[in-house]
């Protein structure tokens, strides 16, 4: 009488199990029953009534699989900050000039550029004879110091015009005001350094010319042109 109990304990656990599954959108079991003579008396129909109110408690089954509620994502990381990009400079010219100007602004194009042309070219040379770095105007000055250095080494000039405030304080490493270095040259690295005017400032007052063309001749004695 006892055995016949524990069996009918035993299936009606099992049925709630099954009715939990079938609920919960499980409507298939791939496994491999042992027969209920191996089955331990004591434990199975406590194990089945777990499992069934396990399965029975889950919420009903949705599209992202059976038993699974509502899909949650992981919170991702977040994206490390892209690395600030390396300064470029527009080269223009003869790389393997004896002379080299550096500028802000746009090289040999607009008005500024083509002042300078204007300006080579009353000091005997040809465009191709010369080399001209230039680069964008107010970015990070560390970084653009470093780039204009490696430039200036890798063209090796024998002497480099730098053409206002941010391009002399960029190859210099030297905030001195501009009105006190042009007109002088600085060696550096067995290069001379002519600081002089940016061609902005000549357009705003035509006045400063005399003061670059001044600074011009000397370059031209440098490089035995005058």
């Amino acid at each position: 009488m006892a055995e016949m109990e524990e069996r009918d304990l035993l299936l009606r656990s099992l049925k709630g199990y099954l009715t939990g599954l079938a609920e919960s959108g499980v409507d298939e079991l791939l496994f491999e029953a042992a027969p209920l003579e191996e089955l331990p008396a004591a434990s199975t129909g406590t194990a089945a009534a777990s499992a069934a109110g396990t399965v029975g408690d889950m919420p009903p089954a949705t599209a992202g699989g059976a038993g699974s509620g509502t899909a949650t994502s992981a919170p991702s990381e977040a994206a490390p900050a892209a690395a600030a990009a390396e300064p470029s400079l527009r080269q223009e010219g003869q790389p393997g000039s004896g002379l080299l100007f550096l500028m802000s602004g746009e090289g040999f194009a607009g008005a500024p550029g083509g002042l300078l042309a204007k300006i080579i070219a009353a000091m005997k040379f040809k465009q191709d004879e010369i080399c001209l770095v230039s680069f964008e105007a107010g970015q990070d000055q560390d970084a653009m110091a470093r780039v204009l250095a490696a430039k200036v080494t890798e063209l090796a000039p024998r002497v480099v015009v730098s053409l206002g405030e941010e391009a002399t304080s960029l190859v210099l490493n030297d905030q001195t005001p501009l009105a006190r270095l042009r007109g002088r040259f600085r060696e550096l690295q067995g290069m001379a350094v002519m600081p002089t005017l940016h061609p902005e400032a000549l357009l705003a007052d035509e006045g400063l010319k005399r003061h670059v063309w001044e600074d011009m001749k000397l370059v031209m004695r440098r490089l035995g042109r005058g």
